[in-house]
């Protein structure tokens, strides 16, 4: 969501901009996507952090996250003191139910873009927002037919990420000694629709034990950073192998760079596939849950490539794939083009936009 506050600073003189962070690491990876967006005039701040949270976040974490809420109460006077708040998550809404908070706009910028119609961001809640920034369609439509978002609190503007990934210079990487595919493993963390629990130690066997393919398991980070109430466990043999690349949850699961660096997408519902492709490529879906996925839109994704619910299956599956690729690629443009929003202007212009117009609609 950074490229909407770098394009404020630089575009609009009379508005003031504070990146708030959390962390060392939050404040570090904005600083160095802000190095793209010359004579920005962002300040960047420390939220304080309580001392309990800091100290017990590593343990609870792994259970529930407790440091946002935290946080947000830690810092209330501060964030009561904006005439807009912009953030990517809905526990923020918390803040409206306090005394002191009536003179602040919050806005919903939002983070993936997936097809899911009963969690994420597609959440009744999105209409307590002032103001909602939509990468797409997809999401500006849906929410408005459901009821979820009126016509006036959605910003089309497309999607900062790639255009922050851009100014950070993540292009594709090598990442093994060889020359075979490189497919992405991403599973989601959700239980109810991961395909993890029932079929992810099988999918890593199948790779650790052939040789025409690269693998680099990178799932959501959520799946082991909750752990112990996700129920995600990884044998230690799939770490000393020279095709696996495992990663639970480093800023390259999150910055695409793994994304860019694959040749073949491996997943289940994950948002990230839309990033992927960014560059139309072959897509295999894992389906551990009989679901009845024809048809409905939060399964629009598994129509970009074959979608298998048994192990046996994968080997044919991702010949498929790269064989008939041309038989899924429209399908994965037009889906594409409905869920990120491409206009003349950067998505961090078009967002800064929107924000100034609902600091003009409150004055």
């Amino acid at each position: 969501m950074v490229p909407y506050a770098f394009e404020l600073s630089r575009l609009y003189d009379d508005v003031e901009v504070e990146i708030l962070c959390s962390s060392q690491q939050e404040e570090d990876f904005a600083r160095a996507i802000g190095q793209g967006y010359e004579n920005h005039k962002c300040r960047f701040v420390r939220l304080n952090v309580p001392v309990w949270a800091r100290l017990l976040d590593p343990l609870l974490s792994k259970v529930v996250f407790v440091r946002k809420s935290a946080v947000l109460r830690k810092n209330f006077v501060r964030l009561s003191s904006f005439d807009v708040l912009a953030t990517p998550e809905m526990t923020s809404l918390v803040l409206k139910e306090r005394a002191g908070f009536e003179n602040t706009k919050l806005v919903f910028t939002g983070h993936g873009a997936g097809d899911n119609r009963y969690g994420g961001s597609f959440n009744a809640r999105i209409g307590q927002f002032d103001l909602a920034l939509m990468p797409g369609r997809k999401y500006a439509d849906g929410l408005h037919e459901v009821g979820y978002l009126t016509r006036e609190k959605a910003a089309l503007v497309g999607y900062p990420k790639l255009e922050a990934m851009r100014q950070l210079g993540v292009d594709r990487r090598k990442f093994f000694d060889n020359d075979r595919p490189t497919v992405i493993f991403n599973p989601h963390h959700n239980r109810s629709l991961s395909c993890w629990h029932e079929m992810g130690c099988a999918v890593l066997d199948y790779f650790y034990n052939q040789d025409k393919y690269n693998l680099i398991f990178c799932p959501h980070t959520v799946l082991f950073k909750r752990s112990w109430s996700k129920g995600a466990r990884l044998p230690d043999k799939y770490k000393s192998c020279d095709h696996v690349l495992i990663d639970k949850g480093s800023l390259a699961s999150a910055d695409m760079t793994y994304l860019r660096a694959g040749d073949i997408y491996l997943g289940d519902v994950s948002s990230q596939v839309y990033e992927f492709l960014e560059t139309p490529r072959p897509c295999v879906f894992i389906d551990t849950h009989q679901t009845d996925w024809r048809d409905n839109p939060s399964y629009l994704q598994w129509t970009f490539g074959p979608v298998i619910d048994r192990i046996d299956q994968l080997e044919q599956a991702l010949e498929e794939a790269v064989q008939q690729h041309d038989k899924y690629r429209l399908a994965q443009e037009a889906a594409f083009a409905e869920t990120f929003d491409v206009g003349t202007k950067t998505a961090g212009a078009r967002g800064a936009h929107a924000i100034v117009e609902l600091l003009g609609a409150g004055q």
